[in-house]
């Protein structure tokens, strides 16, 4: 006798579950919004402005599948009120027709320079609002077409599926063929292969699709409980958004907090402190070595010496340069704990004895590009003082919550300068300079926002270096950064690509630029803005810049999106292969800087000697950096002179650490007691 289940197995319609399947994948039976996801996918695959790993193309990939998927169910809520989900094929048709007419019409708003975003959004709304239409009327005949057929079986429908999903592939690999083709070369082989992006992408989007469906269903739960009403429903919807932000919240914090603690991690070749009193972390340093950080470490270690400037240059060194670092677990228990304790270097440095102190805002991390201040230190002669104030310890994509404190903690570095300046004469007084990378020029930059270059003369700023200024600043926002404000008289900033440009000026244009700004035309991350979600940006205009594709067309939505995904690849470097493309300005920092802060006094064959230097910097770095054990890694600069004469950097600057993290902020102590943190001497182990 047959079991019940067996049964019911052979009494399913097999070929109508197979033929329902083959309508599932087809890219024009699935859903109404699947002929636009279609269009999406296959368009994420074009040309942008960075090449992309197939991870990164299947992320991109499956978000604009679902900016398809939500756009078009906006819209298919709007036809079902115009027309029942039964309605015949006319009705359909028409309604749609009317939405889409609605949205084109709203689509030919007409673009005004310096129009508001609420502005674009509905333009961009009203042309994806069309588009969905378009999508929807194609899926309504295909469905229409395929339910006319009788007797479709399962073969047929198979067909049909495949013929049309290969016809998206077929197409989404001609524009991969074609975006490798019109990207420039990348230092390390991106290799973005059409079937691991594909899957990558539907993963992706079906990730996407779950987390949009399990919102409903909790919403669904929330609002069942609380009962019927209006006023229930409400509070309802508003109770499970706040459970889902929430816990979206305490995710991302989770991150956050977990990648932050590579700050403390201890590496071989960067575990001993530094010698030299003009150092931070030396014995005589007020900013214990143990609190700089990872890249504190790297920073105070890595400087240049006399005898190498003396080398590079043919000159004498004028002194040794001065470095001063305060790390993030330097206490922070109030807001200019981490401000007096620079200050207090500084003065215990001699930094306000040189003739030029250069004021340096870190990106998330921590990190200062090592190029930029081995390019002033060698260009100067070592008659420098650099001083940097870390605000945070997570990546800067990670850490962009953080600009507002590293902008009130660099606007109080600022102001104490000016203070502790003020009390000499006039000629006895250093050039202050400020420099800020990424997110340091965003954190940095923000500073002068509301007052513009009267903000120079405010916080007694002789000249600014922003490098790779993030899209999203509001000094780039603003306009202030292209000379379209008030706050900004004509000739005083300046935008380059390329040192090309700048050395295009003459040398009273050069004199009166206050702030230079190095931003590549291709980085994604000076590129990025809100505005490029809703609004065609002006380096996609007829006139594009270095790097900028031809091919690479605007979508609304979609595009932006691009940018943040190209932002993810815009920071790949190879040590000492120094590149003027993306987010990587090493191949053009030592003549920016040059220029930037009028260090003139310098020939041609001594620059093109500094550049040389810097490659093989850079090569020794990355090397210290990646090295197992310290004795495997090329000694520092500042501990060659002390190989040469036979000692050992460990006898001369100290013991280096011997675990592999610090233990992170001492001051924890006071609020979690003893249990909360070890002492610093017991784990740091100082042998």
């Amino acid at each position: 006798m047959k079991s019940r289940s067996s049964s019911r197995l052979q009494d399913r319609d097999w070929e109508g579950v197979a033929t329902g399947v083959a309508d599932w994948v087809n890219p024009l039976l699935s859903s109404p919004g699947s002929p636009l996801e279609a269009v999406a996918m296959a368009g994420s695959f074009e040309p942008s402005l960075m090449p992309r790993t197939s991870v990164q193309q299947g992320i991109m990939t499956g978000l604009a599948g679902l900016t398809a998927r939500s756009t078009s169910a906006l819209l298919e809520m709007g036809t079902r009120r115009l027309v029942p989900r039964g309605a015949g094929l006319p009705a359909k048709l028409a309604a749609r027709a009317i939405l889409g007419g609605v949205g084109a019409g709203i689509a030919k708003i007409k673009y005004e320079p310096g129009e508001s975003m609420w502005r674009s959004g509905l333009r961009s709304g009203g042309y994806l609002m069309a588009w969905s239409a378009a999508g929807g009327a194609v899926y309504d005949v295909s469905i229409s077409a395929t339910s006319a057929v009788k007797g479709r079986g399962a073969l047929r429908a198979g067909i049909t599926s495949a013929a049309a999903m290969g016809g998206v592939l077929a197409w989404s690999a001609r524009n991969l063929k074609e975006r490798k083709s019109v990207i420039e070369r990348w230092p390390v082989e991106q290799k973005n292969e059409l079937p691991m992006a594909v899957g990558i992408g539907y993963a992706v989007y079906a990730a996407g699709a779950g987390l949009g469906k399990g919102y409903l269903a909790s919403r669904r739960g929330i609002v069942a409980y609380l009962g019927p009403g209006i006023p229930k429903q409400v509070l309802g919807r508003a109770i499970n958004a706040g459970l889902w932000v929430g816990g979206a919240v305490v995710f991302y914090n989770t991150i956050v907090r977990f990648v932050g603690r590579s700050n403390e991690k201890v590496e071989p070749a960067y575990a001993t402190p530094p010698a030299s009193p003009y150092l931070s972390g030396s014995p005589e340093s007020k900013s214990p070595f143990v609190e700089l950080g990872l890249q504190g470490r790297r920073y105070v270690t890595d400087v240049v010496t006399p005898a190498l400037i003396e080398e590079v240059t043919g000159e004498p060194a004028i002194a040794p340069p001065i470095r001063v670092f305060i790390g993030f677990n330097s206490e922070p228990m109030y807001s200019m704990g981490r401000t007096e304790m620079a200050m207090a270097e500084l003065e215990r440095t001699g930094a306000f004895d040189r003739s030029h102190l250069l004021l340096v805002s870190p990106t998330g991390t921590g990190w200062v590009d090592q190029t930029m201040i081995e390019s002033t230190e060698l260009l100067t002669r070592g008659d420098v003082a650099t001083c940097v104030v870390q605000y945070a310890k997570s990546p800067s994509f990670l850490a962009a919550q953080q600009v507002p404190l590293g902008r009130h903690q660099f606007r109080a570095l600022l102001w104490s300068v000016k203070q502790r300046l003020a009390e000499r004469a006039p000629e006895d007084r250093p050039k202050v300079y400020v420099f800020g990378e990424s997110l340091g020029a965003w954190s940095s930059s923000d500073t002068l926002m509301y007052q513009g270059i009267d903000g120079f003369d405010h916080y007694g700023i002789d000249r600014a270096l922003w490098v790779g200024l993030p899209g999203l600043a509001r000094w780039s926002r603003n306009g202030m950064a292209h000379g379209s404000s008030d706050l900004v008289p004509e000739g005083t900033v300046g935008v380059f690509d390329r040192h090309e440009e700048l050395a295009a000026l003459s040398d009273e244009e050069r004199a009166e630029l206050r702030a230079v700004i190095l931003s590549h035309d291709n980085d994604p991350i000076a590129n990025m803005s809100p505005d490029t979600l809703v609004r065609k940006p002006d380096w996609l205009g007829e006139q594009r810049g270095r790097g900028v594709p031809e091919d690479m067309d605007w979508v609304p939505a979609i595009t932006g999106m691009q940018v943040m995904i190209d932002a993810m690849n815009a920071m790949v470097t190879v040590p000492g292969e120094f590149g003027s493309f993306g987010h990587d300005y090493r191949a053009d920092m030592a003549r920016f800087v040059k220029d930037a802060f009028g260090l003139n006094d310098t020939t041609e064959e001594q620059v093109t000697a500094i550049e040389e230097m810097l490659v093989r910097l850079d090569l020794d770095r990355s090397e210290r950096i990646k090295a197992a054990k310290a004795e495997d890694a090329p000694l520092p600069p500042q501990y060659k002179d002390y190989a040469e004469a036979g000692e050992l950097p460990t006898s001369v600057a100290g013991v280096p650490l011997v675990e592999k993290r610090t233990p992170g902020a001492h001051w924890l102590k006071a609020i979690f007691g003893e249990r909360g943190t070890k002492n610093i001497s017991e784990t740091a182990k100082l042998r």
